[in-house]
C-alpha cells in the first residue's frame, strides 16, 4: 500500500484525518503518525512531533520538532532535517538534528549524521560519517 499525504481542513479550517474524522488538537501542536502498514513516499513538514512506524522514503523537515523512528520502521532515500531525532529503526540517508540525535539500541543508520549532540546506545549500528555542529 502506498499513500501520499495531503493535509486537509474542514469548513472551519480545522485539520482532518485521512478518514475525515476531526481532531481537537491545535494545528500548531499537531502530532503526526505513519503507521506500520503504510508505505509512504514524499516530503513531510511538521512542527511538533512525528512518529514513523512503517516505511517512508523521502524528506522530513521540522525546525523545532522531534522525529521518532520506531523499531521495525524503515526510512530510505532519507533527507532528515529536524531539531531532535530518536532513531530505533532503519534509516538510509542523511540526518541533520540541530539539537540532538539519539540512536537507540535497535537503530541501524547508514549515511551521514550531523548533530549538536549524539547519543549512541549499546547495540545501535552506525555505518557512515558523523559531524558535530554547535548547538
Amino acid at each position: 500500500m502506498t499513500t501520499q499525504a495531503v493535509a486537509t481542513r474542514d469548513e472551519r479550517g480545522q485539520p482532518t484525518l485521512v478518514n475525515s474524522n476531526r481532531t481537537n488538537i491545535n494545528k500548531d501542536n499537531w502530532l503526526g503518525f505513519v503507521g506500520d502498514v503504510v508505505k509512504f513516499t514524499g516530503e513531510v513538514y511538521f512542527k511538533s512531533m512525528l512518529r514513523i512506524d512503517g516505511q517512508f522514503s523521502g524528506t522530513v523537515t521540522s525546525q523545532d520538532g522531534t522525529l521518532i523512528i520506531s523499531t521495525g520502521a524503515q526510512v530510505t532515500k532519507a533527507v532528515i532535517n529536524v531539531a531532535v531525532a530518536k532513531i530505533n529503526g532503519t534509516v538510509e540517508g542523511d540526518i541533520l538534528a540541530s539539537k540532538e540525535l539519539v540512536l537507540g539500541r535497535t537503530a541501524n543508520v547508514k549515511g551521514q549524521v550531523t548533530s549538536a549532540a549524539l547519543v549512541v546506545e549499546e547495540g545501535a549500528q552506525l555505518n557512515g560519517s558523523c559531524r558535530r555542529i554547535k548547538g
